[in-house]
């Protein structure tokens, strides 16, 4: 199973991150959460809005199971897809998880200056977000211990790409 699923907070870095360490690998990529918003028609905001975010989350299942079609393959996987339903438990089966676990001062600066739409942190102010933030990761953080690996930066991550080569060269 060549594949690896990229976990942790909004604003981790998983989308940046992932398309240059795949480059790295010589791997496909795919955006979890773009994903979504081409199957459903919509954007993530809107699922949020106009469904809520049960609708929203089991669009993130469905197209995460997707996944399994692929093959060397790096997946960058929203913010809270670890936590819902049995995500975490199916990820760890169908190849390596790796957890960027950013420092929250750092997620509380990108998010501030980030021009994603962030569902869950739409309307808040500084404080706003950092209860969030803190609120989310209390949360995610039991999922997150479960990954295969933990890096806290993209350099850390792109150190990993001769280690998990000769890893998947043996599988």
């Amino acid at each position: 199973m060549k594949r690896i699923y990229l976990i942790g907070m909004p604003g981790s870095g998983k989308s940046t991150s992932g398309k240059r360490f795949a480059k790295a690998l010589g791997w496909g990529y795919a955006d979890l959460d773009k994903l979504v918003s081409l199957r459903s028609g919509k954007s993530i905001a809107q699922l949020f809005q106009q469904e809520g975010e049960l609708a929203f989350r089991t669009w993130e299942q469905k197209c995460l199971h997707e996944t399994a079609l692929s093959s060397c393959i790096v997946v960058a996987c929203g913010g809270g897809t670890a936590a819902w339903f049995d995500n975490m438990d199916w990820m760890c089966s169908q190849g390596k998880v790796i957890w960027l676990n950013i420092s929250t001062d750092e997620l509380k600066r990108r998010i501030l200056n980030s021009k994603n739409e962030r569902p869950l942190f739409a309307g808040l102010d500084e404080a706003g977000i950092e209860l969030q933030i803190e609120k989310l990761f209390q949360a995610r953080n039991p999922f997150f211990e479960r990954a295969s690996m933990q890096v806290q930066s993209e350099k850390a991550l792109l150190d990993l790409v001769t280690v998990l080569r000769e890893h998947f060269q043996k599988a």
